[in-house]
């Protein structure tokens, strides 16, 4: 008896609301776990649209100039390209971009900045000021 594959959750019939197009999305460069069902959790409180990506190349694709986004960049993400990151912002300039990391690691930071991220702080201050983060982001005022 041949094994059958996980269905993947295109396959499986659940009953959801269809919904016009976003005018805003929350686009999260994160795989860390734990920390990406923070950012998401409040994305849902706030009642905005999220996706989360694991590459740079993943967020290009997802980005929509016809809606306000925002991405946030985890700077401890291991597949971090930073040409693309500075493609993104060139190709993107109203794109608001706020990349996190640890304090200590100054290279990484700054190469942030480089790369064109709007904003650029310590991964503490991101998580103590997330929803003002992404409230001031993804005002229609931004």
């Amino acid at each position: 008896m041949a094994a059958r594959p996980f269905p993947s959750i295109c396959h499986l019939k659940i009953q959801v609301p269809v919904m016009t197009k976003p005018a805003s999305q929350v686009l999260i460069l994160c795989s860390d776990i734990m920390f990406s069902s923070q950012i998401t959790g409040a994305a849902r409180q706030l009642e905005y649209t999220f996706c989360t990506v694991l590459s740079t190349r993943q967020a290009l694709a997802q980005l929509d100039d016809s809606i306000r986004q925002v991405l946030l960049v985890d700077l401890n993400q291991p597949s971090l390209n930073w040409e693309q990151l500075k493609t993104i912002h060139e190709e993107h300039p109203d794109l608001i971009s706020v990349a996190f990391g640890p304090h200590v690691d100054v290279e990484k930071l700054e190469a942030a900045r480089e790369a064109g991220c709007s904003e650029v702080m310590p991964r503490s201050r991101f998580s103590a000021q997330l929803p003002q983060i992404l409230q001031n982001a993804l005002s229609e005022e931004a």
